[in-house]
Parts: C-alpha cells; structure tokens; sequence
C-alpha cells in the first residue's frame, strides 16, 4: 500500500490556488431525489475511528459518514481539476480531482492534514 500512496506524492498540498476560481459549498441535500451522484469515495481510519469520506465531482459536494459537510473548492479555469477542502474531526481534509487533457482518465487524491492517504483511477467508458 505504501508503495501506491508515494506515486501520489505529486506536492498536491502545496500548489498554488491564485489561478483558480474558488467556490464555497454549503452542506446540504444532495439533490430533490436524495440520491448522491458519486464521482469516488474512501473507507479510513484515522485517530483509532473509521470514516467514509465520498464527494462528487458534479456538484463540489463531500460528505463524510452520510453526512454532507461544507467544501471550499478551486476550479481550474486552464485545466480539469478541482480542490475541495474541508474539515474532518479537526483535520484539515482536502480532495483533489485531476483529469487529463484528453479527459480519458481522472485521478482522485484524499489529503490528510497536507499528507496522501488514498487515490482512486477512473477511466473514461
């Protein structure tokens, strides 16, 4: 697993943010239906307590145990990426979403407290 977690060791924590445009999502419903449109979730463990931390990329919405929790994001105007940061039981959260120039893949990283601890691939179908 470690080995996984270092290729996502890009400095993501500290990249420079002036560039794009910030979006503040208030925690709320997720739609009329109630039903969240996920782009990727993760199951961790942290402070000896597990947490499912899921978002979605359509909306700049993160929820955490179910429950929606207020996002500051960053959209790239030159790019596909977006930053979604948050807090978590006192812990700085923060997701970033990068999609490559030819939109055929998406990587999804999940920032603890400025370190990696999970990333997702998903490829275009």
């Amino acid at each position: 697993m470690s080995v996984i977690l270092m290729a996502c060791k890009r400095n993501i924590a500290n990249r420079d943010m002036s560039k794009k445009k910030k979006v503040i999502r208030k925690a709320g419903h997720v739609s009329q239906d109630g039903v969240p449109k996920l782009t990727t979730g993760w199951e961790i463990e942290m402070d000896s307590k597990e947490f499912k931390i899921s978002f979605s990329r359509d909306n700049l919405h993160v929820w955490i145990n179910g429950e929606p929790v207020e996002t500051t994001a960053y959209i790239s105007d030159e790019g596909y990426d977006v930053d979604m940061f948050f807090e978590i039981e006192g812990h700085k959260g923060q997701i970033f979403s990068d999609v490559d120039n030819d939109r055929d893949e998406m990587v999804n990283y999940l920032l603890i407290n400025d370190e990696c601890v999970a990333k997702c691939i998903q490829q275009a179908h």
